[in-house]
């Protein structure tokens, strides 16, 4: 069987998607054959929001123009159909997320315009979470609901001998009266040992390209663990969980450290690796007597640089001084609000004010670079809301504060709770864009949350003496935008050239006089 996996990709770069990396090579270990139409470098017109090109002026540049990695301006149906015609497949898979439906169903039409017959079977996170949305398109056959390692394998089978596939569980589909059909979950899958390896071969050589610190190296993308403990409001987990009930198993599952090893190993030799990002939820979650082996092994087999994303809860001295050891370069810290409230009773995250700015000054210590995910225009923000978050990124001494707008994902509480105190309509169309929020507010207007969010880096790593002059450079008139203009010189010369962090040595008393001479003269 001919298997086209399709990416409705519109923003991320650099990233071979694990689920399609391991979806692929059960489907190749069983004799199909697998490539993929990755929409990542087609033009749709969205801003990108890349390391390398960040608005926000938190990491070094990199020189890519020795890589063709511009985004093109094509037709879409064109280009699809010269890939449909050319591998001929018979189930085109689309793997899409929530704001990536309008580009999925467009490209489910057009397979279906250029063979009727072709089954379009759709996966991931919003056909799980959304599966009458997404059957609401007639060009929809069939949908995955929930993971698909066991069901894929099943399904190709059965559709090859063109046995039945009705029963087959996680399926879901329209019957003959159109009505959705959502048949039975099989239990979480939990031995992980036993699957293939990630299989990188389907994907465009431009998707190993990883940029850090103003290098860009070979990179590989990888999970130690599948699930997450936690139960933020903004993330699917908890109601993936409630979808699956009480008698799935268990949900929290990992790697053996042998396999985690013996995996890379193979990933760094097959495609000469030089560095990792891991995308578990929390590196640091192992206790430290596994986490220590893992360690271990890691420094002396592996030694590849790589970054990690933590809870600062786990963060520990012992799992600091070991992470350092394995090479690691960079921990992003979730910090998502600095408002105490916001964040434990509405976006229900565990770890303390007190906890976060611990664990990154730890890591500081050790000459890890501290990275953090901030949400903007998340429901009840303000104003002073936001600048709470800036005085915890500021107290903690984040390096390289990133932020973000909120985008309310199909399933998750956190939608819910955005339609309900007014701030997202359910009947939206609306697609997640980097440089603009998605929720509206009464109090606040997108355009001071979107100068607040460009100005985010400068009132971390600035004195709050030159707060006033930021403040001010957030309208958008001639005085403003000269403002603006001043402080990014400023902050290139005091911050930037100075690795991210304000130089104690820098010339307070000449910026502000600076600054003032571009007030005053108005």
């Amino acid at each position: 069987m001919r298997i086209l996996f399709v990416w409705p990709n519109k923003d991320q770069f650099g990233f071979k998607p694990i689920g399609l990396s391991l979806l692929s090579a059960l489907l190749k270990e069983n004799g199909h054959q697998v490539e993929i139409f990755d929409t990542t470098f087609i033009d749709f017109g969205f801003k990108d929001n890349t390391e390398v090109r960040s608005k926000l002026k938190i990491f070094k540049p990199v020189d890519f123009s020795g890589y063709d990695i511009s985004k093109k301006n094509v037709s879409l149906e064109e280009t699809f159909l010269k890939r449909l015609s050319s591998f001929n497949p018979d189930i085109v898979a689309v793997s899409a997320l929530s704001d990536e439906l309008y580009i999925g169903i467009e490209l489910s039409a057009i397979a279906k315009k250029w063979k009727q017959s072709v089954c379009v079977l759709w996966g991931n996170k919003l056909a799980t979470m959304c599966p009458e949305k997404v059957l609401s398109y007639d060009c929809v056959d069939y949908l995955c609901v929930g993971e698909g390692i066991e069901f894929i394998k099943e399904f190709v089978a059965a559709f090859e001998k063109k046995a039945d596939i009705l029963n087959i569980k996680n399926l879901a589909y329209r019957d003959k009266y159109g009505r959705i059909v959502k048949n039975e979950l099989r239990p979480f899958y939990q031995d992980l040992d036993a699957l293939p390896f990630l299989d990188w071969s389907i994907f465009d050589g431009r998707q190993f390209l990883k940029p850090y610190d103003g290098k860009v190296y070979i990179g590989g993308d990888y999970m130690m663990y599948w699930g997450c403990p936690l139960k933020c409001t903004y993330c699917i987990n908890a109601s993936y969980r409630d979808l699956y009930g009480k008698n799935a198993g268990k949900f929290l599952r990992s790697y053996s450290v042998d396999r985690i090893i013996d995996e890379l190993k193979y990933l760094v030799k097959k495609w000469k690796i030089q560095f990792f990002k891991f995308h578990d939820e929390d590196f640091f979650l192992k206790p430290l007597e596994e986490f220590s082996y893992l360690a271990k092994r890691y420094s002396s087999e592996i030694g590849v640089p790589f970054t990690v994303m933590a809870n600062a809860r786990n963060v520990t001295k012992e799992k600091a001084e070991l992470v350092k050891k394995m090479n690691c370069r960079s921990v992003t810290l979730g910090i998502e609000t600095g408002n105490e409230r916001i964040r434990k009773e509405i976006l229900k995250r565990t770890e303390t004010a007190e906890q976060i700015i611990s664990a990154s000054r730890m890591l500081n210590s050790l000459g890890i670079r501290t990275a953090a995910f901030n949400m903007l225009a998340i429901p009840f923000e303000t104003r002073e809301t936001i600048m709470e978050t800036i005085e915890l990124n500021k107290k903690a001494e984040i390096v390289s504060p990133n932020a973000g707008f909120f985008f309310p994902l199909e399933g998750t509480e956190l939608r819910t709770i955005s339609i309900e105190n007014g701030f997202f309509s359910e009947d939206s169309n609306a697609v997640f864009k980097n440089d603009r929020p998605t929720l509206k507010f009464s109090d606040i207007l997108e355009e001071e949350l979107v100068a607040l969010r460009e100005r985010f880096v400068l009132y971390i790593k600035m004195p709050e003496s030159l707060y006033k002059y930021i403040k001010r450079s957030e309208k958008n008139d001639s005085l403003g935008k000269r403002l603006t203009k001043e402080l990014y010189l400023i902050y290139d010369e005091a911050v930037f050239s100075n690795d991210g962090l304000w130089n104690k040595e820098a010339d307070i008393k000449g910026y502000t006089k600076r600054l003032e001479d571009v007030f005053l003269g108005g």
